[in-house]
């Protein structure tokens, strides 16, 4: 022990502001004036229930109100902290307060012991008070042993009940309970309080550590206390900076946010890899960092679409328009591809380079498909057009037109034409002026009795399905390696159902595996942009030379590759192979 240092005497931060009135409980008003006025009145409740997040006060208003029931000089329902109850509450050597663990005190037995013991009458004050915290993790047993005294208590007792997990309460007993939810605290009023008590206790902390305390914190007051508790360890008798925050943390500065962002908007892929590599070797997580990157950007789309708005994210609060980088559709698609990337990361083994791809498809988005899948879905809409009932100059022409695509004339619109849908073409002829103010909604009819009557049969999913096996096996093998298994079958409008042989359990379990389904259901969008349901049922035999089919071989190379194994010499090879070892 350090020679005059008492450090059995040092109380946490959180510990040293806990709150004290119900009027010091930030962020919870609804509740705090609720209990006041039910003090007030004297219409106080045998039972309550307080649930919310970490961190938001629960605790702190079970023990003001504990005290207040209790508390001989009371004011406009507040404790007044100088009787004799309340000293004996706030030095915890009371009998009238009974806190109960609930994660380490779940069982019946502990529930029978409670019931035996509150018919002794409170040693001071007028109300025996019961705080039970955690109290979801009690077992099924202790809450149906709970649920007669929880209705019906003595007069004298109060029950206070806290819990993170409401849903796991039993609905017998929230009914017996009032509600109170407690919410995530607001960041200003955070950064308020921690403003607040490094004024009041002398303690020097940046504004930018203060940021940077909030946006880890997460709407918990406690957990904001703690970082800053740590903070001032670690920076000793100098300010705390947001550099010491953010090493504490694992979490990187704002600038560095910005500088991803830019970086993605103006498709400067090597500077965002340079950026990310840096923060790799400053011994970053890239978990935390995909996280903190996607939270920012949303924030920055909070505040684009809703002006005033800050996503309740402090950082996103900047001078610069995000506007100016960034356009709003860009933006959705890059934060879809940063969720999808976290999703990956947390069961890959190598997280970096899932991260990696995503900035990189997010730098070099631009909102539309490269010039030969373009190219692609013109014909196949071509080919979707041609296939519409109706007659056509071009079949009567020629019996080869079928096989030929033919082309759908959407040129500009000239003023004053009217859009009329002949065939499988969209002409415009003369109109009055007094009948362009409805060109648009003609227009947009037409075009949906095109899209309406695009409607793909069998035999043209059949005809794509070796090009959507390869477009399957660019994003995983294992799943064009199942799908080589089965062959479309059946087509109802927009479900497709593939055929796997009578009685083959494997192919049909992994065909229906939901990764693989997916996959097959986003490739056939990006084939007909439309939406599919896909099945799979068994079949006696796949259609009639459907096995002679290219795409029905599994080559050796690929099967290698899925199961991770080597090629080993077979037959003759293998005789010859004992040859030599004798």
């Amino acid at each position: 022990m350090v020679k005059g240092v008492n450090i059995l005497s040092y109380l946490a931060l959180y510990r040293q502001w806990r709150p004290k009135l119900l009027s010091e409980i930030v962020g919870q008003k609804h509740v705090t004036e609720t209990l006041r006025n039910a003090i007030i009145s004297g219409r106080v409740s045998h039972a309550y229930l307080f649930c919310g997040p970490r961190g938001t006060g629960k605790t702190s208003t079970a023990k003001v109100l504990a005290r207040a029931v209790n508390c001989s000089g009371q004011e406009r329902g507040e404790p007044c902290n100088q009787c004799e109850n309340c000293r004996a509450a706030l030095s915890g050597a009371t009998m009238d307060i009974i806190e109960i663990d609930a994660a380490s005190n779940r069982g019946i037995d502990e529930i029978r012991d409670l019931k035996e013991n509150i018919k002794y009458f409170p040693s001071l004050g007028c109300r025996r008070v019961y705080i039970v915290d955690e109290v979801h993790m009690l077992t099924s047993e202790a809450f149906n042993a709970l649920l007669k005294t929880l209705e019906e208590p003595p007069a004298h007792v109060l029950f206070i009940l806290a819990t993170t997990e409401p849903h796991k309460v039993p609905l017998t007993i929230l009914s017996r309970c009032q509600r109170f939810d407690f919410r995530p605290i607001p960041d200003e009023i955070i950064a308020g309080r921690l403003e607040e008590v490094a004024v009041k206790s002398g303690l020097k902390v940046d504004g930018g550590a203060i940021k940077a305390i909030v946006r880890a914190a997460g709407g918990s007051m406690r957990d904001a206390f703690s970082v800053l508790d740590q903070a001032l360890l670690l920076s000793g008798d100098a300010a705390v900076t947001d550099d010491v925050v953010h090493g504490i943390l694992g979490t990187v500065r704002e600038e560095a946010l910005w500088a991803m962002a830019r970086g993605i908007a103006g498709r400067d892929v090597p500077a965002v890899l340079n950026l990310v590599g840096r923060i790799v070797a400053e011994g970053k997580d890239l978990h935390l960092l995909a996280a903190e990157l996607t939270e920012f950007l949303r924030g920055m789309l909070v505040s684009m679409l809703v002006p005033g708005q800050t996503g309740g994210n402090v950082s996103a609060a900047r001078d610069e328009n995000p506007a100016v980088i960034f356009s709003p559709d860009r933006l959705i698609r890059t934060i879809d591809l940063l969720v999808e990337a976290e999703q990956v990361m947390r069961r890959s083994s190598h997280p970096r380079v899932v991260f990696e791809l995503a900035l990189i498809r997010a730098g070099r988005e631009t909102g539309v498909g490269s010039r030969d899948e373009l190219w692609a879905r013109i014909e196949r809409l071509e080919q979707a057009v041609m296939s519409m009932p109706g007659p056509t100059p071009a079949r009567k022409k020629n019996k080869r037109a079928q096989d030929s695509p033919v082309m759908v004339e959407i040129s500009p619109e000239p003023a004053g034409k009217k859009p009329v849908l002949e065939g499988n073409t969209i002409k415009y002829d003369p109109i009055a002026p007094k009948d362009l103010s409805h060109q648009v909604e003609e227009t947009a009819a037409v075009e949906e009795k095109v899209a309406k009557a695009a409607l793909y049969d069998l035999e043209q999913i059949q005809k794509w399905w070796p090009d959507l096996l390869q477009m399957v096996k660019k994003n995983s093998l294992a799943a064009y390696n199942y799908l080589c298994q089965a062959w479309p079958a059946e087509v109802n409008e927009h479900c497709l159902v593939l055929g796997v042989p009578e009685g083959d359990v494997f192919s049909r379990q992994m065909v229906e595996e939901a990764t693989t389904r997916e996959l097959l259901v986003q490739t056939l969008y990006s084939f007909t942009r439309n939406n599919w349901q896909v099945r799979c049922n068994y079949y006696k035999a796949p259609p009639p030379g459907w096995e002679d089919r290219e795409n029905k071989q599994l080559d050796c190379a690929g099967t290698i590759s899925l199961f991770q194994a080597e090629e080993i010499a077979v037959g003759e090879d293998i005789e010859d192979n004992n040859k030599e070892v004798k």
